[in-house]
């Protein structure tokens, strides 16, 4: 499986979030994107069609953190200890050894996060609905309308199954001090195999997120079509302008197909 869907499908089985891929992609709220194989890749903004919206701030920061299950090793060392065998830290170093025992693991810590949002959305989706039925919004655009801001963040992805990497912090730091996603402990890459996402303690990312897109309510009977054409690539601007009450506005769904 590929590296960014085994990224962003986990994740969103964890956080029940979009997953911004590549992660240190940057996103705001109001970004207008198409959805493929689970990645946003933004077309514009809100703004751009003159739709002003408040934001929902939040206030309450909060540590999140995910490891592939079974596959993820996390080894802390403080300064004046015995470093492991073959670990490329000295005794007088502080630092992290993280080992990957599958391919496409997955360690995700963020600290200091927040969920900002846009504040009205009903309202937002009828401005948008009309925007579709006078043929001027595309249907297979969805609209950012919650983000998760990070004051720092530690991705790492393996790219097989013997996947390592060592991290010294910086200054003399006890082992239950050590948090991988920190970046005040400035931390400094001493070795690195098989990884093939590293991205560490960087700080103001977005990593998560929430879309929401124009849907039919449409039922249709059986026909026979092509893979993946769902009820609303049948729905054309003029049906919505004579049946409004078949078109909603609500959280994009996350594409889990089999495809590798």
């Amino acid at each position: 499986m590929k590296t960014s869907k085994k990224y962003t499908r986990e994740l969103k089985r964890q956080f029940d979030y979009l997953a911004t891929w590549l992660p240190g992609t940057p996103i705001a709220l109001g970004d207008i994107g198409i959805l493929r194989n689970n990645q946003f890749t933004k077309v514009s903004n809100l703004s751009d069609f003159g739709i002003e919206f408040e934001i929902e701030p939040d206030e309450t920061k909060s540590d999140i953190e995910h490891s592939s299950k079974g596959a993820v090793s996390i080894t802390t060392k403080a300064s004046g200890t015995v470093a492991p065998q073959g670990s490329a830290l000295g005794e007088v170093d502080a630092g992290i050894t993280v080992e990957f025992s599958k391919e496409n693991a997955i360690l995700f810590k963020a600290n200091g996060t927040t969920s900002p949002s846009i504040k009205d959305q009903i309202s937002l989706g009828k401005e948008i609905i009309n925007l579709y039925k006078d043929g001027k919004w595309d249907k297979d655009w969805a609209v950012i309308t919650e983000l998760v801001d990070s004051e720092s963040a530690t991705i790492l992805i393996s790219s097989s199954s013997n996947g390592k990497i060592e991290l010294k912090a910086k200054g003399e730091i006890e082992a239950a001090k050590l948090d991988i996603a920190d970046a005040e402990l400035g931390f400094e890459l001493t070795f690195s195999k098989d990884l093939s996402t590293k991205i560490i303690a960087a700080e103001s990312l977005t990593p998560l997120f929430k879309a929401s897109k124009v849907q039919s309510r449409l039922f249709l009977p059986p026909v026979f079509k092509m893979n993946k054409v769902h009820s609303m690539d049948l729905m054309t601007p003029d049906k919505a302008k004579a049946n409004e009450e078949l078109l909603f506005f609500r959280d994009a769904d996350f594409e889990n197909d089999d495809e590798e």
